[in-house]
């Protein structure tokens, strides 16, 4: 029963919010492409896809036709989300004091380097072991 339930919310969802609903579609494509079929005997149905998809508009006298195929038209519809009002909004009750500070110079005059500063870029010394 679960497997059910989330098959059909999945199945809502993507014909809802995506292009996925384009496939509901293919059969007008088949349908327009038969009409054109009729009209022209030697039409092949990538000739027909490259006529009705390419850049160049081509005239045929369809276009309305030629709108309801799938991948055709942009549909905005997909963009309206619903939205939860919030029921409250948070008010902040002191003021938020905002602190810029530059990173990009990190020596003050106060700062005076240790002498013993350099002293972490010398090699290692030998260590004298203690035979016993």
């Amino acid at each position: 029963m679960k497997k059910r339930i989330t098959f059909t919310i999945l199945v809502l969802y993507l014909f809802s919010t995506t292009e996925f609903r384009e496939i509901l579609k293919l059969p007008v494509l088949f349908q327009h492409f038969s009409e054109h079929k009729q009209l022209d005997q030697n039409l092949s149905f990538f000739g027909f896809v490259y006529d009705h998809y390419n850049s160049v508009p081509h005239t045929d006298n369809d276009q309305e036709r030629d709108d309801q195929l799938p991948f055709k038209t942009i549909d905005m519809s997909s963009f309206l989300t619903p939205a939860i009002p919030v029921s409250h909004l948070n008010t902040f009750e002191k003021a938020v004091r905002i602190i810029i500070r530059n990173d990009a110079f990190h020596y003050t005059e106060g700062h005076v380097p240790s002498a013993d500063s350099g002293k972490i870029w010398q090699p290692p010394k030998s260590i004298s072991f203690i035979n016993v």
